[in-house]
């Protein structure tokens, strides 16, 4: 008698089954490896805030005094610790006069590099592209990082302050660590480098804006910020491409939506979820809560109150 061999197989609905298993598997493991993804981000971003502290600090033990926040040629900060950055190359192409080829949008060898692309200043979880057209400069690179200018201010100019009894970028001897011609010493740190916010991680979107107000950040230079006569008056702007503050919380511009665009633009944030990083004085790193204790978080903005705080609170 004749045998039919009989062939082993799934059915349709045993590989059906199967590719659903394998479905919720991924569906699974997904969110885990994107978690793991951006773990890893944050550690990067930890780390770049880590260099600049550690720059900042260099610099402060050469000069006996932090860099300015910018200057009268709108030079920010970011670019006086270049050489302290293994960046010594690009800081001595930059060109510190006041008109003409110094101009941040000239064209020049200042414009080439504020369109140079230095990874530490910029945080790997940010979405945007490395080179964005903004004021005049074709190719800027954006910063995620941005120096503290104190807890009272909240907004680029006197005449737009958003909160009385508040202080504009504007003015001079602000609470904090970075304002126009700054010369702000470790001495001048009378509440402690340990409890003292020097860089503060921003949300930078130059493609949001709110009554008139960008969150875009820059480094190297600005050319709003050329005017500026570092005398406590009129003239320049936007210095809030260099310097935040911890008037408003973090992540105000997704937390209160409501609040006005210069507190927004002032404020420090991220894209990272719950917080932000920050780099404290002693030059230790920590990611901070955006729902931290506004009294304590203001406190931590200010160098010289004498505030009681801890920065792990």
């Amino acid at each position: 008698m004749s045998r039919r061999s009989l062939r082993n197989a799934f059915t349709l609905v045993e590989l059906l089954v199967v590719i659903a298993i394998i479905g919720i598997l991924v569906g699974l493991l997904l969110p885990a490896v994107q978690a793991a993804r951006e773990a890893a981000r944050r550690m990067s971003c930890g780390n770049n805030i880590k260099q600049i502290n550690l720059a900042l600090h260099n610099y402060e033990s050469t000069h006996k005094k932090l860099p300015f926040g910018w200057n009268t040629h709108g030079t920010l900060w970011s670019a006086m610790i270049l050489p302290y950055m293994e960046q010594t190359n690009l800081y001595d192409t930059l060109l510190f006069t006041e008109s003409g080829v110094g101009n941040w949008d000239s064209g020049s060898a200042n414009t080439k590099a504020a369109e140079t692309i230095v990874s530490a200043f910029k945080c790997p979880s940010t979405p945007l592209p490395d080179h964005m057209a903004y004021n005049g400069i074709v190719d800027r690179f954006p910063a995620s990082y941005r120096g503290n200018a104190g807890s009272e201010v909240t907004s680029d100019d006197t005449s737009t302050l958003p909160v009385a009894n508040t202080k504009s970028l504007e003015m001079l001897n602000l609470d904090g660590i970075f304002w126009a011609c700054s010369k702000t010493r470790f001495g001048d740190v009378t509440d402690g480098l340990s409890n003292t916010i020097f860089i503060g991680e921003s949300h930078t979107d130059p493609d949001f804006s709110k009554d008139g107000q960008g969150m875009d950040f820059w480094i190297i230079g600005s050319p709003q910020a050329d005017p500026c006569a570092c005398n406590g008056g009129t003239g320049g702007t936007e210095f809030t491409e260099a310097v935040g503050g911890t008037y408003p919380q973090i992540n105000a511009q997704m937390r209160t939506p409501a609040v006005s665009g210069q507190l927004m633009e002032i404020a420090f944030g991220s894209y990272h979820t719950g917080g932000a990083m920050m780099g404290i004085g002693d030059g230790s790193v920590t990611f901070m809560a955006e729902n931290t204790d506004l009294t304590v978080y203001r406190a931590l903005g200010s160098r010289n109150k004498g505030e009681v705080v801890n920065v792990q609170q």
